[in-house]
């Protein structure tokens, strides 16, 4: 198991304490610390309109990590947000950030697989961020978080992809340490298991060329300062200089993907 990190809320207490000028409840102060993928919170930007929100609307965030596009959507829109992820240790995480960030009352977080989610009403947008790479059973997985979307509802995701015939990844990764629970697959691939899941594609997008370009502003001076997402995981910085190499040389590729699910 990859996400083993505990007392993950403890460690981003220590780290805030260094940092007392951070105030946790401004836009955006969290952002080097809580976007647990590629492209920060810009690339929650590129989402938020395919997901088509309208007042009253409730949003679906599969595998939501420490939370921060989860209250990055509800903060630019206000709508409500429900983060759903396996790791307890993150879903503490994301709720103590979110108290900090005053937004316990719009967005909410379970622990749990989405099989085995349970809600009473039906989401009206859903995201995913990096998630489905350790996902062995692909078209599954969408069919549960189709379960839990309204008839035309949408879904935006932002996931890594590997072109056909490549090499071996560089481990470890951010989800996987040795490749064993990392089950990577082209684009075309992707996209045919979440069209089997019950969606039709609006856009289906390759993010790579404006992943370099985010990766090159924002690491032109090191790492950001302050608190960052590599110091809560285990062997952190090496895994996301395996990850920044592998999209740098085109072992790896981002999809931004928009679906719509099917009306029957």
């Amino acid at each position: 198991m990859t996400y083993e990190e505990t007392a993950v809320d403890q460690t981003i207490e220590r780290l805030l304490s260094d940092h007392r000028d951070l105030d946790a409840s401004t836009r955006g102060a969290l952002d080097n610390l809580d976007q647990f993928h590629i492209g920060g919170a810009e690339a929650v930007e590129l989402l938020i309109p395919t997901l088509a929100l309208e007042p009253g609307d409730a949003v679906l965030d599969v595998g939501s990590g420490f939370g921060g596009p989860a209250r990055q959507i509800a903060h630019r829109t206000g709508n409500h947000v429900v983060g759903v992820d396996i790791t307890p240790a993150y879903v503490d995480a994301a709720r103590a950030l979110t108290t900090r960030a005053g937004l316990s009352d719009t967005v909410r977080f379970h622990a749990g697989d989405i099989a085995g989610f349970r809600t009473d009403r039906a989401f009206d947008a859903a995201l995913t961020m990096h998630v489905q790479m350790n996902v062995r059973d692909k078209t599954t997985w969408f069919r549960h978080i189709a379960k839990h979307l309204a008839p035309g509802a949408r879904l935006a995701v932002w996931e890594v992809c590997q072109p056909p015939h490549q090499a071996d990844l560089p481990w470890p990764m951010p989800w996987s340490l040795d490749g064993t629970d990392s089950f990577v697959e082209s684009a075309d691939t992707l996209r045919a298991h979440i069209e089997n899941a019950g969606f039709a594609a609006t856009e289906w997008t390759n993010e790579s060329p404006w992943v370099q370009d985010w990766i090159t502003k924002t690491f032109a001076n090191g790492l950001p300062a302050g608190p960052t997402l590599p110091m809560l995981l285990d062997d952190g910085y090496t895994r996301v200089i395996n990850y920044t190499t592998a999209l740098a040389d085109g072992s790896l590729e981002i999809w931004r993907g928009c679906f719509t699910k099917d009306a029957g």
